[in-house]
């Protein structure tokens, strides 16, 4: 199994590394435009910005990311620039902001306070941002309209979907003034025009680091079983880099109650789950990003496995009585960790991703028992190999998909195939909705299939409200750690809710609240001692988040 896990793994780093980099850093002539400035008659064309660099910010107020990425810009590259008398050769920095999408005046308005813009121009058609290559916002272009004589036409020298400061510093920092330019990567040296001084803005960039923490609380809660999920996760972003570290803790209680030999139990039971959970990646390039993951956890994973635990103790105990000396049994003490790593690839700027991962994981669990005049410990260890292939593709300005292919092998099974696809498209200018569909396969007999819908309105790009359902079944779980008899029949869930969310430029946070329903096939040749485990259960199902950044 490891070397097959070796082998997927260098093949699918030889096929990213040979597709290369395919991001546009364009020295195409920039097309020419004319719009009205937000709000008046004023006419403002990129010839009125000759002798500058013009960054142009195409947005709309209905999109989430637009909010961070007109903010940044409007700070840290406007403000940044502008006392500084432009970048480290002198030359004028000026942030253009574009709106693409028709607006209402009052979510302009929000939108123009919040991220405290200079200068917006209105083309709701969204026909200057096609005619730069556009197809999505946030996107962001750099013309250099300073270099050369005055009939030299103004050309892009970036072009992009918002990548964070670090990359437009850097293409902005290496703008000479000069017809000949040289091209700003990270980690190059550019040139500077005699006379200037490379500054701290380099300095400052590189060392510009942003913080994120959140907190996610969810509850599971029905008459026998409650599940209180907590987490705690730190992120910190560099310009090439994210690192994320997670804790999370598991509290699960339920009611035990179960017959075995004519011997009757009930009792309540209780267990904890800890997890600790860390990740990186790195930008190899424009276009390629690694992510390399890992993490051990301690502890019950579900209430499941913690039923099942007591109930393989009740018939050591009930066997005990009848026979002396009774041996086979050994308590339990799941664990297990986890290591992966992904390549994701930008092959069309902004627009088309494809993601490649695989993973191994490595399970202790709580074995099952095949019951007779002894005890016989069924496995508790487990491998699973895993690899996903996953396609994200912007269509148009409303419409994305998502399909993500996934094969799981796990010691003594058959492999699983799953695959999943989703749609997210914007009904109108507030109006989102996502639908996915997913469905799995694993022989003998296991089938699975999935669908998961979401509307949601939003107000100002500030305030979220949807409304989301779920349908969940399968044909009857495969689960090689347990007895046949103890495995789970075929299942039907249902979910519904209702999400709140607040969407703020350092700090957010949602609530989440719905009922579930799930529902077990009565079989006929069902053993009656699971009848408590297996039962039909109504839940009520909370969750609270909160992130901020800082």
């Amino acid at each position: 199994m490891m070397t097959r896990l070796i082998r997927v793994s260098i093949i699918m780093a030889l096929v990213f590394l040979l597709l290369g980099e395919n991001v546009t850093y364009a020295g195409k002539e920039a097309p020419s435009f004319t719009l009205p400035k937000w709000g008046t008659e004023k006419q403002v064309s990129l010839d009125d910005l000759y002798g500058k660099i013009v960054v142009l910010d195409f947005f709309n107020v209905s999109c989430a990311k637009c909010f961070r990425a007109s903010w940044e810009l409007q700070i840290d590259i406007q403000e940044f620039y502008a006392p500084r008398s432009g970048n480290p050769n002198g030359i004028e920095v000026q942030v253009v902001a574009v709106n693409s999408e028709v607006a209402e005046s009052e979510d302009m308005g929000v939108f123009l306070e919040e991220t405290e813009l200079d200068l917006v121009l209105d083309d709701s058609g969204g026909k200057v941002l096609q005619r730069y290559g556009g197809t999505t916002v946030p996107y962001i272009v750099v013309i250099d309209a300073a270099s050369g004589t005055d009939a030299a036409a103004p050309r892009v020298v970036y072009q992009s979907g918002y990548e964070g400061l670090k990359k437009l510093r850097d293409v902005i920092d290496a703008i000479t003034g000069h017809t000949e330019q040289v091209e700003s990567r990270p980690g190059t040296q550019v040139d500077k025009a005699p006379g200037t001084t490379p500054s701290l803005q380099s300095i400052e960039m590189d060392q510009r680091i942003t913080h994120e923490t959140a907190l996610d609380t969810a509850a599971l809660i029905a008459s026998d079983v409650s599940v209180i999920d907590t987490l705690v996760e730190y992120q910190q972003k560099r310009p090439s880099m994210e690192f994320t570290l997670a804790l999370s803790y598991r509290h699960m209680e339920m009611d035990y109650a179960s017959e075995y030999l004519a011997i009757r139990r009930e009792r309540n039971l209780s267990a904890d789950f800890f997890n600790v959970q860390s990740s990186a990646s790195f930008d190899l390039n424009k276009n390629l990003t690694l992510t390399i993951e890992g993490g051990i956890y301690d502890g019950f994973q579900t209430y499941r496995a913690l039923w099942l635990d007591a109930f393989y103790l009740h018939v050591f105990d009930a066997m005990s009585e009848s026979i002396d000396d009774l041996k086979g049994y050994k308590k339990a003490n799941p664990w297990g960790y986890n290591m992966s790593s992904g390549l994701r690839w930008e092959y069309l700027p902004s627009t088309a991703f494809a993601e490649a991962g695989i993973s191994f994981q490595h399970d202790i669990v709580s074995p099952g028992y095949e019951t007779g005049i002894s005890l016989v410990r069924l496995r508790d260890n487990y491998d699973t190999v895993s690899g996903y292939l996953t396609f994200e593709n912007i269509l148009t300005r409303r419409l994305r998909t998502l399909v993500k292919c996934r094969i799981d092998d796990i010691t003594d099974r058959d492999v699983r195939f799953t695959l999943q696809g989703s749609i997210n498209y914007a009904l109108a200018e507030h109006w989102v909705t996502r639908l996915v569909v997913a469905g799995a396969k694993e022989n003998p007999h296991f089938r699975s299939k999935s669908i998961n819908t979401v509307l949601e309105r939003d107000w100002h790009d500030t305030w979220f409200v949807n409304l989301f359902g779920r349908y969940y079944e399968d044909t009857s779980e495969i689960e090689n750690a347990v007895a046949g008899n103890a495995a789970a029949p075929p299942l039907q869930t249902y979910q519904a809710g209702l999400g709140i969310r607040r969407q703020g430029h350092q700090t957010s946070f949602k609530f989440v609240i719905g009922p579930c329903f799930s529902r077990y096939e009565k079989q006929s040749q069902r053993d009656r001692a699971f009848d408590q485990l297996y039962k039909d259960r109504d839940w009520l199902s909370v969750q609270f988040a909160f992130l901020h950044q800082f």
